[in-house]
């Protein structure tokens, strides 16, 4: 069994991981593995509810944050896609060769 985690090593090891990015002033601390309550600094208005263990495995950010990430990402994607895909008007004005043959009855 690991050595227990006490409220000021769990925040040395939150500020490390994420910097300024929280708000840990209103945790009431029992242990490592009960949940605590916290703020992200760029979207204050709800509180976090969350297991120190987990808040340390987490990528960081509140929802609002990880959403703003996702669609920053599915953006970047769609741009990369539609940069690699010739556009609908060159597609229009390229002239193909082709033969029709009709089949005759007997």
């Amino acid at each position: 069994m690991g050595a227990r985690i006490t409220q000021a090593e769990f925040l040395k090891r939150a500020e490390q991981r994420f910097g300024d990015q929280y708000d840990y002033s209103e945790i009431r601390w029992r242990s490592y593995k009960s949940p605590v309550k916290l703020r992200c600094k760029r979207h204050p208005v709800q509180e976090i509810c969350i297991t120190p263990e987990k808040h340390l495995q987490t990528l960081g950010g509140c929802r609002h944050c990880l959403r703003e990430r996702r669609v920053a990402a599915l953006e970047r994607e769609l741009n990369r896609r539609s940069a690699e895909r010739p556009s609908t008007s060159d597609q229009e004005h390229r002239s193909v060769d082709q033969d029709i043959v009709m089949p005759t009855s007997s």
